[in-house]
């Protein structure tokens, strides 16, 4: 089934209201942000380049009804750098491990871009826990064309900035985040930069991570992709230059028990462009998956 999706004009609650912690997993420290409690867990995967901190408002919008989780993955944020080769499997392998740790169970994941080729992994590989995925305009089908658009901009924007308010402003200027509105800007920010021993300000990225990261999109999913036996959401925003209509539906049709949704007045990061969007849907899913 498709259907198409508007979002209301409404003042989003901007507050999360989570803890940052940090989980030593085999040697690897990962930070992830979580608002408690014992409800249904909502686990949160951003897409390459981005931090747990771009969850801030669909965990605002959620944490009364479940416990939300957004994980820095490796190479990212505040989470560890490692000198790995950053397959969709290996960081699908750190959720597992953060999972145990956590004993997270009945799971619904919730991916942007990458976190969604990276929540399907986790799925196909865990099905005992996962509960359900919602895929936010996902990366398995990205061009080579893109790809290389992406990493052209990521090597070519400045590293350093002596002054955080600059940083933010070329943040504000970036073609990818042009849907974004101011209070969803700060939402992401708060993830987007690190304070260096001299005082200046650096993205919260490893460059060498994510250019692996980029380069292992056009990994072959196909048999992740059926293996998974949780209920599937597809969001496909309607302005996206990484997932294509046809493909939309043809993953709709690739996964056993699969919906989508088109996504009105969103470029690819949904998230940011629709966040009330991605909250309805998410609070509908999980009224969906407790009821079966």
């Amino acid at each position: 089934m498709i259907q198409t999706s508007t979002a209301a004009s409404t003042d989003p609650i901007i507050d999360p209201q989570w803890t940052s912690h940090f989980a030593e997993l085999d040697g690897l420290r990962l930070r992830y942000l979580d608002t408690g409690g014992n409800g249904p867990v909502l686990l949160c995967l951003h897409g390459t380049s981005m931090t747990a901190h771009a969850w801030g408002h669909l965990a605002a919008s959620l944490r009364d009804g479940c416990r939300v989780i957004a994980l820095d993955m490796r190479g990212h944020g505040a989470s560890d750098r490692p000198a790995t080769s950053y397959t969709i499997a290996e960081l699908a392998d750190d959720v597992a491990a953060l999972a145990e740790k956590l004993d997270l169970s009945e799971i619904v994941l919730v991916g942007s871009s990458v976190g969604n080729q990276v929540a399907t992994s986790f799925a196909a590989a865990h099905p005992e826990r996962v509960a359900g995925l919602i895929l936010s305009d996902p990366s398995f089908f990205v061009s080579e064309v893109e790809i290389v658009k992406y990493l052209r901009s990521h090597y070519s924007r400045r590293r350093n900035y002596p002054v955080r308010a600059e940083a933010e402003a070329f943040c504000r200027s970036l073609p990818q985040r042009a849907g974004l509105r101011e209070d969803m800007h700060r939402i992401a920010m708060e993830g987007d930069f690190r304070r260096e021993p001299d005082g200046s300000w650096s993205w919260a990225y490893d460059l060498t991570a994510i250019t692996k990261v980029f380069l292992n999109l056009s990994t072959d999913q196909s048999a992740d992709i059926a293996a998974v036996r949780a209920p599937v959401l597809i969001l496909n925003a309607d302005r996206s230059n990484v997932l294509a209509a046809s493909q939309a539906e043809e993953l709709l049709r690739s996964f056993p028990d699969a919906r989508l949704e088109i996504v009105e007045n969103s470029n690819h990061t949904i998230w940011g462009d629709q966040p009330e969007v991605l909250a309805a849907h998410a609070r509908a899913f999980l009224a969906d998956v407790r009821a079966r």
